[in-house]
């Protein structure tokens, strides 16, 4: 039986005990005072597993809805949940990287996300998509400066 999400801007707040001790176990979501806070991206992945419903004004919505929805927050929802997932079926925890300029923080497998740090990071472009030097190189001193592989 999947567990049930709220969808509530751009993130899913999961209410029920079982439910957040099931997904905070795994390396999903982030714990607030009673309830666990998924990401758009998360959710989706979860979603596509048959792992959770997302509700919104009464509604379970369909992974396509959830997708065009935060097609709403994510530009490159598409590029970010393809990578997501396939890291994600690769074992690995998989949370945000905003706080260093990238995409994905990534934690090896089985990892306490609690007591040990990510060992990667990760910035998800486009085969199209142009970089300057400059930003790459950017990138590549912060991940290193914080002692991380990307």
């Amino acid at each position: 039986m999947p567990i049930v999400g709220i969808l509530d801007g751009d993130r899913v707040l999961i209410f029920d005990k079982n439910g957040i001790n099931k997904l905070h176990s795994r390396g999903y979501g982030c714990l607030e005072d009673k309830f666990l806070v998924l990401s758009l991206i998360e959710a989706l992945f979860l979603v596509d597993l048959g792992w959770l419903e997302v509700k919104y004004k009464n509604k379970t919505l369909s992974f396509e809805e959830l997708y065009n929805y935060s097609q709403n927050f994510e530009k490159k929802i598409c590029l970010k949940f393809l990578v997501y997932k396939d890291l994600r079926k690769r074992g690995y925890i998989v949370k945000t990287g905003l706080k260093y300029g990238a995409d994905f923080r990534v934690y090896d497998r089985g990892a306490n996300i609690e007591k040990e740090h990510s060992i990667y990071l990760v910035k998800v472009f486009n085969e199209d998509s142009s970089i300057y030097i400059n930003e790459l190189t950017g990138f590549v001193r912060v991940a290193h400066s914080v002692k991380k592989s990307c």
